[in-house]
């Protein structure tokens, strides 16, 4: 039922899935983290680049997935994957010194040339946020389109192709490790990729919600503890002195925890009322480091906190309407 009055129909602003996550997904995975700052993701010139870059690689996990009626699983192997495509051969911070003394790591976990905290680190954020909480997003935000492609055969090809030439356009040629490293990574970007394959294809009953039971109203909550946890442990364990191995597993986990954790815990799949909750439990973490960012002196974050705050608000307050449009497999 259409809304009328105060209130916004976010539906009735949002028909078109595939031009919405070349918007959320940018915002997401820059603004939400400050590695853009997000009055500049708004020039036309910045917003073009990010919506290519992150926009066409949100929008082709998803279609994938979807085509190939991938589970969940799937999904977040895709989102793994892009994150190795953007950071390892695109942007190249898996290999790039300055990065690593600007985020406060150094030299820590450095093998042949990488700095395998970090790397790890960029990949689980961009599997998380950037590819698949702006998909679960768009789809909660426009539920008729959750069972249909975003974009024609065509407009998939286009978004590919855009995709495939963003190292050309954008390429950190300065960050230049070994041929062999770039090498490694392509192929650890292919496994990565047929991984999502075979898991994706593996079809896997969503519990469904019994007359007893209830909502996980805790699942947001341990989505954030895991989040805060291995953000503080990835910026704090090159301090403690720990063995790279030590230090680097220690950093992922609370991921593995939540990985672990929020699947025996829901009752709803990811793309039900549960899946809501933990991607509120997210978006709550960025609000509060973009205020902590903000008092910092970015007072431009602050506009990063409000629109992501906003965001989790409206998807909360919509999470029981997300259960009739879910998927029957996760």
């Amino acid at each position: 039922m259409r809304r009328t009055g105060r209130s916004w129909d976010v539906e009735a602003m949002t028909r078109f899935p595939a031009l919405l996550i070349l918007l959320v997904a940018p915002f997401f995975g820059e603004g939400l983290s400050g590695s853009s700052p997000p009055l500049e993701l708004l020039t036309p010139w910045k917003l073009a680049y990010m919506a290519a870059l992150y926009g066409c690689g949100a929008l082709v996990c998803r279609e994938v997935a979807h085509r190939c009626r991938f589970r969940f699983a799937g999904l977040v192997m895709l989102g793994v994957a892009y994150g190795v495509w953007e950071e390892a051969l695109v942007d190249r911070y898996w290999f790039f010194p300055q990065f690593w003394a600007d985020s406060g790591i150094g030299a820590y976990s450095v093998v042949r040339h990488t700095n395998v905290l970090l790397a790890g680190h960029l990949t689980v954020f961009h599997a998380a946020i950037s590819i698949c909480a702006s998909v679960l997003v768009v789809e909660w935000l426009v539920p008729r389109a959750r069972h249909r492609p975003w974009a024609g055969r065509p407009g998939l090809a286009v978004a590919g192709l855009v995709l495939a030439v963003t190292p050309v356009i954008y390429g950190e040629f300065d960050k230049r490790p070994p041929a062999t490293v770039l090498v490694a990574a392509g192929m650890l970007l292919a496994a990565v990729v047929v991984t999502a394959f075979l898991l994706g294809r593996r079809p896997v009953a969503v519990p469904s919600r019994g007359r007893g039971s209830r909502p996980r109203r805790g699942l947001g909550w341990l989505a954030f503890a895991c989040v805060c946890a291995h953000w503080v442990l990835t910026y704090t364990v090159a301090e403690t002195g720990l063995a790279w191995p030590l230090g680097v597993a220690l950093s992922l986990l609370p991921v593995a925890a939540g990985l672990l954790l929020i699947p025996r815990v829901a009752v709803t799949g990811p793309y039900g009322s549960d899946g809501v909750r933990v991607v509120v439990g997210l978006l709550a973490f960025f609000v509060l480091l973009d205020l902590l960012v903000t008092v910092l002196g970015r007072y431009d974050m602050m506009l990063s906190a409000v629109v992501a705050a906003w965001l989790a608000r409206h998807l909360y307050r919509r999470r029981d309407a997300v259960e009739q449009h879910a998927p029957a497999l996760s």
